[in-house]
């Protein structure tokens, strides 16, 4: 049995890839995605990922958080988030970014066990985006005055930010604690 839990959850796999990169580099961690844990108890350390979609983690991993929450207060958690916003910035009078988004997931935990964060990089691909994600997409560049149609995202290039080096500096991180 694991000493320590990585669970993730993705929806075009940049996170899912992101997790693969840690667990490789961590001994006694098992990788899972919400939907098949049934416990926590047995674990020390719970590494969450959550790619950022709309300022909010996926809906599974808030679910995971909210049926574990008084288990969570009896661990050491880690959290990371995927997005192509790094920082954090004031757009239109309203906070969004990385850093952000990180704050977001970290407020639906007990924060006081928090030992670890961070904010990675991601793919965005707009070619394999649903027709939803494509909608957001166009129009979060039209909201910062860049007009452009949904239908030419097929020619938007591919935004890699994907960062392996970082993805090893947190794993010796959290295999520090």
């Amino acid at each position: 049995m694991a000493y320590n839990l990585l669970v993730y959850d993705t929806k075009y796999g940049s996170t899912e890839l992101i997790s693969r990169w840690i667990s490789e580099e961590m001994e006694d961690i098992e990788v899972k995605k919400p939907k098949e844990i049934e416990s926590i108890k047995e674990y020390k350390l719970i590494v969450i990922g959550s790619p950022n979609y709309d300022d909010e983690p996926l809906n599974s991993i808030s679910q995971f958080i909210e049926k574990f929450k008084e288990d969570l207060k009896e661990k050491k958690i880690a959290i990371f988030v995927v997005c192509n916003d790094l920082e954090e910035m004031e757009y239109k009078g309203r906070r969004v970014g990385g850093k952000y988004n990180l704050e977001i997931l970290k407020n639906r935990l007990p924060v006081e066990n928090i030992v670890l964060e961070e904010v990675f990089g991601g793919v965005l691909n707009a070619k394999i985006l649903d027709d939803e994600d494509q909608e957001k997409v166009a129009k979060s560049f039209s909201e910062i005055g860049k007009v452009i149609k949904k239908e030419d995202l097929i020619f938007m290039p591919v935004m890699n930010k994907l960062d392996l080096g970082k993805c090893k500096e947190f794993a010796e991180k959290l295999s520090n604690l």
